[in-house]
């Protein structure tokens, strides 16, 4: 079963295909340019300002991981490492395996073991992996009128899944407060994160994934008539649907998602809206990301090329 586990994705992108199909017979693409180019250019510096925000989070969080996981300090070396392996791993898809093979090669090259590495990718994800279920939660419970409408839930449901998932949150911090010995799982020790380490993931997480909800809202047309608290459990929902599919980018699965979910956007608009989000949050910074893997490669194939001189 986990030799098949990497092809989840391609029912899943076969399911987000289908729902963009049924959608798009009635859009003309005509419509989603000028949604694009309608976007005003302080709309577009803003939203690559908060994009400028999540990837510096993301390196100055690099940084701090790698200090807990190995105990050495290498910010510099970190924050180039993330800015690098993040938008990649996300172009890529399964950014886990994909985002973990680039630290490691350049992690590797500065002494940090393949250990050390596996435990800096675990801890990478950590903030969204906390961060998301609070801002579902919490945006649930302070928005249920406008998620049960979404979501096509009652009003009810809403706040009992809202009510569910912030007792889940809440009980992860009672346990990383309380349990004060490592856990043992199939014969492996696998230490407790402090409070205090947990806190800033989640504190973290949370200012990332606000500022990319933000990113996509600032492009939404005025048609969504929804306010950014409310519209983040949208977007949170949509990314995680994204991420679990393991389609490169969540590309189409992030489309479908939204399409279903806010139906009174007129749809060729929120198309224009997730391309100019995609252009700001992932297309830029990958290209930056490109760049600067071409210049970290070209620099170890030279000093690579240099020792070998000097040994001669």
């Amino acid at each position: 079963m986990k030799k098949w586990a990497p092809l989840l994705w391609i029912p899943m992108l076969a399911l987000a295909a289908w729902v963009l199909a049924d959608r798009l017979e009635s859009i003309d693409f005509h419509d989603v340019k000028q949604q694009v180019l309608a976007q005003p250019l302080g709309t577009m510096l803003l939203g690559l300002l908060f994009s400028t925000g999540v990837y510096a989070l993301v390196g100055i969080y690099e940084g701090i991981a790698v200090r807990m996981a190995s105990g050495r300090k290498m910010f510099g070396i970190a924050f180039r490492t993330a800015i690098i392996s993040n938008p990649i791993g996300r172009a890529i898809g399964l950014a886990l395996v994909s985002g973990g093979a680039l630290r490691y090669r350049m992690y590797a090259t500065v002494g940090l073991s393949a250990r050390e590495v596996a435990a800096v990718v675990v801890l990478a994800a950590m903030p969204y992996f906390f961060s998301v279920g609070w801002l579902i939660d919490l945006s649930l419970l302070l928005n249920a009128e406008t998620a049960a409408k979404a979501l096509r839930l009652s009003t009810d449901t809403v706040l009992l899944l809202g009510a569910l998932g912030l007792t889940k949150d809440l009980a992860w911090l009672t346990f990383v407060i309380r349990r004060k010995t490592p856990l043992i799982i199939g014969g492996q020790t696998l230490p407790v994160p402090t409070f205090r380490d947990t806190s800033l993931q989640l504190i973290i997480g949370l200012v990332q994934i606000s500022l990319m909800t933000g990113i996509l809202y600032l492009f939404m047309p005025e048609e969504l008539n929804m306010s950014w608290p409310a519209f983040i459990a949208i977007y949170c929902i949509a990314f995680v649907a994204g991420q679990l599919s393991n389609v490169p980018a969540g590309l189409g699965v992030l489309e479908a998602a939204l399409l279903l979910m806010l139906p009174q956007v007129p749809p060729a608009k929120l198309l224009g809206a997730v391309l100019a989000y995609r252009a700001v949050f992932e297309i830029l910074p990958l290209l930056v990301a490109l760049g600067l893997l071409l210049t970290f490669e070209s620099t170890s194939a030279s000093g690579f090329v240099r020792r070998r001189l000097l040994r001669r």
